[in-house]
């Protein structure tokens, strides 16, 4: 009968996840609402202590892949996407001002420290460890959609760039207009967002000639 139960738990996760994607609690629980919590954490050591599951940090867990170097591990940054920014199709988030400007070529430094802005967070900031890594949380300042997570993005980069330098460097000013075109960003989609964010920014995109480039 406990076999059974175990069984049933990794059939559950198996049907809803994919192996070395992150697991947390809460999706557990809410799969197997039909056993008892004292009972799931029961199935959860369970399957702990034979391997199917693999306890990542707190309240995550995955379920192990065999590879050629060994048993797969998945990287904090697929934590952080899952919980955070995107999934199952849906956004809630972005990565925040450092890789902002390292995908907009306006630094090159590839950050040790992961910032998103999220609607998954109550506090305007708050630091958290995941695995050892710090990660920054920082509250949306509207809700952050599928829609408008491409105008979001743009208008966290010119709250913060050096307009000199985007003035100066032809590259950057080249990934702006092509991620704008990627997106399919109109101009009402910037608009839109101008109040929840300080004047500097639509001071900014106004003097970079971006709201010339993005569709009407």
């Amino acid at each position: 009968m406990k076999e059974g139960r175990l069984n049933m738990l990794m059939e559950r996760l198996k049907t809803h996840f994919e192996l070395n994607e992150p697991i947390f609690t809460n999706e557990i629980l809410e799969i197997m609402q039909d056993y008892s919590r004292p009972r799931i954490y029961q199935l959860i050591n369970e399957a702990e202590r034979n391997g199917e599951l693999i306890h990542y940090d707190n309240g995550i867990y995955y379920m192990p892949k065999q590879t050629e170097f060994g048993l797969s591990v998945p990287t904090v940054n697929s934590v952080v996407n899952k919980k955070y920014i995107k999934n199952k199709g849906d956004t809630f988030g972005i990565y925040g001002k450092f890789v902002i400007e390292l995908n907009f070529l306006v630094s090159f430094q590839v950050p040790n420290v992961i910032e998103v802005i999220t609607n998954n967070e109550s506090r305007k900031i708050r630091e958290i460890m995941i695995r050892g890594r710090k990660v920054i949380l920082r509250k949306s300042r509207v809700p952050i959609t599928n829609e408008n997570e491409g105008a979001y993005t743009l208008m966290e980069l010119f709250n913060n760039i050096d307009m000199r330098q985007y003035q100066e460097e032809k590259k950057i000013q080249d990934s702006v207009f092509e991620y704008i075109k990627e997106k399919q960003i109109k101009r009402s989609d910037i608009l839109s967002l101008a109040d929840a964010f300080p004047a500097k920014a639509m001071k900014n995109i106004a003097t970079s000639g971006v709201l010339y480039e993005t569709l009407q």
